[in-house]
């Protein structure tokens, strides 16, 4: 990038969100060029491992990181035109994580209705509706939208419960509040490290003990989405059923 710094050049669509560590769906990973964005009717790169965009109007850099000149995030996320809805919620959401995020829900906004007639507004515009901020990870978003094309109601991301025995909050991937079932995201990625292990057992036992129904999804069982959608329909069904037969219960043995 320092190379084509006098050519006004920019990252471009998934070189982008690397350097901004936004994860992008498989489909839309490019690990093995960086692409650029540079002035039409300029200079225009060629070699290898470099894949130089055009654009009419002169870029204008958001934000340096590392070096690195960006645009606005959403202006990148507009770049990603062989992204499905699906996959531009799923980006979208890593601009309003729960860690450092780097945008709010207004400002993606904001800055939509400052593209107007941009290619690649439309489609944005119709992920933006489906944003949710606060997320952890891109499978997080992809197990919502699982349940959310499945007819289920949609869930609340990063749902709060608090564990009365053990004194303590607790937030689970996506939960249904009333009916205590939570569906949570398992990347595998604390197999091995036993301390963790340990803690993850104890996390799912007291809230296990509160009450909640804990539906575990991994990667692989997202390749099988109706398995999904089946087993927490049936979750929901049951802890409604039960709930509702709970009340009737205790309204037969009040007192006259």
């Amino acid at each position: 990038m320092a190379t084509y710094e006098p050519h006004r050049a920019v990252l471009y669509g998934p070189s982008a969100f690397q350097a901004l560590g936004v994860a992008l769906p498989e489909a839309l990973q490019d690990w093995d060029n960086c692409h650029i964005l540079v002035p039409s009717g300029g200079y225009l790169p060629i070699r290898r491992g470099v894949v130089a965009h055009q654009t009419k109007l002169p870029p204008t850099v958001w934000r340096t990181i590392g070096g690195l000149p960006l645009l606005h995030p959403v202006d990148h996320w507009l770049q990603l035109r062989r992204a499905s809805i699906d996959h531009l919620v799923e980006v979208g959401d890593g601009l309003l994580r729960r860690q450092s995020p780097l945008l709010t829900l207004d400002a993606i906004w904001a800055r939509l209705s400052q593209l107007d007639g941009v290619p690649g507004i439309k489609p944005a515009r119709r992920a933006a509706r489906w944003l949710v901020p606060g997320t952890d990870s891109l499978y997080e978003t992809r197990t919502r939208l699982v349940l959310i094309h499945g007819g289920l109601p949609v869930p609340a991301v990063n749902c709060a419960v608090y564990c009365g025995s053990a004194g303590r909050w607790y937030h689970v991937d996506l939960g249904y509040d009333m009916e205590k079932v939570a569906v949570e995201y398992d990347g595998l990625v604390h197999v091995g490290n036993r301390v963790q292990m340990e803690i993850d057992a104890r996390r799912r036992r007291e809230l296990q003990d509160e009450g909640w129904l804990i539906i575990t999804v991994t990667a692989e069982q997202l390749r099988r989405p109706l398995e999904i959608v089946r087993s927490v329909e049936t979750a929901l069904i049951l802890r409604r059923s039960a709930g509702h037969a709970l009340g009737e219960g205790l309204s037969m043995s009040r007192p006259a």
